[in-house]
């Protein structure tokens, strides 16, 4: 009995912080983000930054609000995806953390795009995309 009581008050209280968060953007027909004087954003992402440091080489910096503090990304080129991976952020949940990703892009086709999501970790499904294109 006892077991149950504490499932059910675990299904709350996730129902609750999960209907805390902003709703989901649709992963077809995401505009790219546009770019303000702090940087790139969203409901997920703010003051997000773009360095291109080599030909190749891009540091990106901003700040997450997105559970577990798992920022999500991929590159692609438009034809292929060339990263699908994470980074984690130095808080998570409902609270802004900062994360920095050093990207290697050698031999990549133009124009290239960065994608950040979080990802809702019991469908997979991408929420909250942000899309900024690579210099």
């Amino acid at each position: 009995m006892k077991k149950n009581v504490f499932c059910a008050w675990v299904i709350v209280c996730w129902l609750v912080c999960v209907s805390a968060l902003p709703p989901a953007a649709g992963a077809v027909g995401i505009p790219p983000a546009s770019k303000s004087q702090q940087g790139y954003g969203n409901e997920a992402f703010r003051n997000v930054t773009v360095s291109k440091t080599d030909t190749s080489q891009y540091v990106v910096k901003g700040q997450a609000r997105v559970l577990e503090g798992n920022v999500r990304y991929v590159v692609t080129d438009g034809a292929t995806t060339l990263i699908n991976s994470f980074v984690s952020a130095s808080r998570g949940g409902l609270s802004w953390g900062s994360y920095e990703l050093n990207l290697n892009l050698p031999g990549s086709k133009q124009p290239l795009t960065l994608i950040l999501f979080e990802e809702i970790a019991h469908t997979g499904a991408r929420r909250h995309e942000l899309k900024i294109p690579l210099p």
